[in-house]
């Protein structure tokens, strides 16, 4: 029998030697970092995750105030519309008595003046129909 070839021996220990080295200085710290990297972006996608949440929740609270604003000026404008109208009718009752008086007063003088009218009508009328027949008479008349 022949003994066996050593060479395959040596080739088989410089194979492991070779396999130990890779995976201790090159597949271990290669795997370390994408763990590392993993891990980083895990967290990175829990953070942005919460900060997400945060974000909606502080979008929904300001949406809900901006709601709340709305309602508050509806109110508000409300109310100073209804107090301006009550102003303007107030203002516009204050002015239809203002004007009804003076328009009781106007014709009040208006009734005077026509009164005046007539008595200066009735008294010139008589004049002058007076003064009409001493013409045709010829002679003066007393009343």
């Amino acid at each position: 029998m022949t003994p066996p070839n050593i060479s395959i021996v040596l080739i088989m220990l410089c194979f492991w030697v070779t396999l130990w080295l890779v995976n201790r200085f090159l597949i271990r710290p290669v795997n370390t970092v994408l763990e590392q990297r993993h891990e980083q972006i895990d967290g990175a996608e829990k953070a942005w995750t919460a900060k997400n949440e945060d974000l909606l929740s502080a979008t929904g609270r300001i949406e809900d105030e901006l709601i709340e604003a709305a309602r508050a000026a509806a109110k508000t404008r409300e109310t100073y519309r209804i107090g301006a109208h009550q102003d303007k009718q107030q203002k516009f009752d204050t002015a239809r008595k203002e004007a009804e008086k003076k328009l009781e007063s106007a014709l009040e003088a208006l009734s005077q003046d026509a009164e005046k009218a007539r008595v200066e009508l009735r008294e010139r009328a008589e004049s002058l129909s007076r003064e009409l027949v001493q013409r045709l008479l010829g002679r003066e008349v007393h009343p």
